[in-house]
């Protein structure tokens, strides 16, 4: 191959380190962020809670609050048992960077019927730049009662016109046929949080590829693997090691069961694998093994994390003596690191389209 990148599919407050989160009022928030005003009310109409947020900009001390800066809405749809201030922390704590307007839904279809609304206008100081604040507005609402089955027109009036409007599902995956999902510009999954068993996940995965089929669908799960998959093609690009990607014997993955499935779904598809050339293992960490012969002469290519690091280590052993060795480190907040590169790649990923369908085969 001419490429084996190609191949194998490469797409401070004082007393707190930089950057430290700090509990309040609104639940976790990072350094550098505050809530400049907050508004609150019991089973009420979205007519008010739209009035509520130019008030919260006009009630803001300083003209600097009345100008929108947003180039986004984001709409994150919790399940029963999510915990919204999870989520949102980790989003707020991009304010700076990817101001929008966040709206959290809560649908509680067995409650008693009523919308219950918070609006928050958030001030986040980028560090270094004291004269240009960033503000962006959070609203959180729970839809109970019927309404919770018409979430789509509880959202609309939200969604800021002509940029892009990106659904979060932070655990779990969304019907294709869900109306909410026609105001979606993108849509954001986890396959880390599907399963855990097999029937679970291959339905999952095939939900997952008709919905790519109509609007692009970013894995939070898939980017975090992405210092596997780049040092994985890393080892290849020797000139020598690629003569070994035709004659791959046997490959492994060991993970949890979304990320492991993933991998071994890539592997598949990127180097025409058989089921039975790939062997799936349950572990804390990740890591991939690839045996392969090249006349007559065994390579072996790892790439794992160890247990109490940071990082992830690549290594090629090839029995006429030739090694190579190579690391990467791991971002500090998962979560935090994957949603910034997710809202700044909104489009569609035929790499991890392709590992899907494969991934939701194996599965099966």
């Amino acid at each position: 191959m001419a490429d084996a990148v190609s191949q194998v599919g490469l797409d401070g407050a004082p007393g707190r380190p930089p950057g430290a989160a700090v509990a309040s009022e609104h639940g976790t928030v990072p350094d550098g962020l505050s809530a400049v005003q907050t508004w609150e009310q019991a089973n009420v109409g979205l007519d008010q809670v739209l009035a509520s947020l130019p008030e919260l900009r006009r009630q803001a001390s300083g003209g600097e609050a009345g100008t929108r800066t947003a180039v986004m809405t984001l709409v994150m749809v919790l399940g029963a048992g999510d915990d919204p201030d999870e989520h949102a922390a980790s989003f707020r704590s991009l304010g700076g960077h990817h101001p929008c307007r966040m709206v959290v839904l809560r649908p509680d279809p067995d409650s008693t019927p009523a919308i219950d609304a918070t609006a928050c206008l958030w001030r986040a100081q980028r560090a270094g730049d004291d004269d240009h604040p960033v503000f962006f507005e959070e609203v959180h609402l729970r839809v109970g009662g019927q309404a919770a089955s018409h979430l789509a027109s509880i959202v609309g009036p939200f969604v800021l016109a002509d940029l892009p409007a990106v659904m979060w599902f932070p655990d779990g995956v969304p019907d294709p046929a869900d109306p909410l999902l026609r105001l979606a510009s993108a849509v954001v999954v986890d396959t880390r949080s599907v399963g855990p068993g097999a029937a679970d996940i291959g339905h999952s995965y095939r939900t997952l590829l008709e919905l790519a089929n109509h609007q692009p669908v970013v894995d939070l799960s898939w980017l975090r693997l992405q210092p596997w998959r780049e040092l994985l093609a890393g080892l290849f690009e020797p000139e020598h090691n690629r003569e070994f990607l035709p004659g791959v014997r046997l490959a492994s993955v060991q993970g949890k069961p979304g990320p492991r499935h993933m991998l071994g779904g890539w592997l598949m598809s990127q180097l025409d694998l058989r089921a039975r050339e790939l062997v799936l293992e349950d572990a804390r960490h990740v890591a991939i093994t690839i045996d392969a012969q090249y006349q007559g002469e065994d390579g072996k290519f790892q790439v794992r994390r160890d247990d109490g690091t940071r990082a992830v280590w690549a290594q090629a052993t090839l029995s006429g003596g030739i090694s190579h060795r190579q690391g990467l480190p791991l971002p500090d907040d998962s979560l935090t690191s994957a949603l910034s590169t997710a809202i700044s790649n909104l489009r569609a990923d035929r790499v991890w389209e392709r590992a899907l369908a494969a991934a939701a085969a194996l599965a099966s």
